[in-house]
């Protein structure tokens, strides 16, 4: 396929709608539209780390041109991977490193969602996302040398207004699983403990 078919081929989409696909595919009908210009929505950032993730994977055709249109290429996985690879929604570019400047780009739609389908044998609810994201959140915190590790109740307040759809169960089930990670059996204890780590 040469580089002006692909460009021009209607199974390739700009950024803004293979992020719109993602958030379909992956929150279903719970996906909310208004989080697409919205950068620190929970949504908005979870949608393009996915879109990032398969641009990386290797299994999502990609093309991309200067905004002069006088250079263009795939875009490799290997690009994606970069360190200041930015995907930017809002002016349906992204920021290449490889030509150090912002540029169109073109993403095979169905692929993308091929990628999607396949890396979630199930639907993950937007409840699932927020619990593997306090999972994570946990777990860094309990890994923190420096950190005084609050009450489990004080906790989990902090944990659901960064994570508004987390469930107390799923608040519950996060912190089990960080403390056995992290091997922070003293934190399984009630009341405060100071972080014993180091010590």
């Amino acid at each position: 396929m040469t580089h002006s078919h692909l460009r021009s081929a209607e199974y390739f989409v700009e950024p803004r709608q293979a992020f719109q696909i993602v958030g379909q595919e992956v929150f279903g009908d719970a996906w909310r539209e208004d989080c697409i210009d919205n950068p620190a929505d929970e949504d908005h950032r979870e949608t393009l780390a996915l879109l990032r993730q398969a641009l990386r994977s290797g299994d999502v055709a990609a093309h991309w041109a200067t905004l002069d249109a006088r250079s263009d290429g795939d875009l490799r996985p290997q690009d994606a991977d970069r360190e200041f690879f930015r995907i930017q929604i809002k002016d349906d570019l992204v920021f290449h490193q490889g030509v150090n400047q912002p540029v169109r780009c073109r993403i095979h739609a169905e692929q993308l969602r091929r990628f999607l389908r396949g890396q979630e044998m199930q639907p993950v609810t937007p409840s699932q996302l927020a619990a593997n994201k306090c999972f994570d959140w946990l777990v860094e915190t309990f890994s923190d040398n420096d950190r005084e590790i609050p009450r489990a109740e004080t906790l989990r307040k902090l944990a659901k207004e960064r994570f508004p759809r987390l469930s107390d169960h799923a608040f519950k089930d996060a912190r089990r699983r960080a403390i056995e990670k992290t091997a922070r059996q003293d934190l399984a204890k009630p009341g405060r403990r100071r972080n014993l780590i180091g010590e």
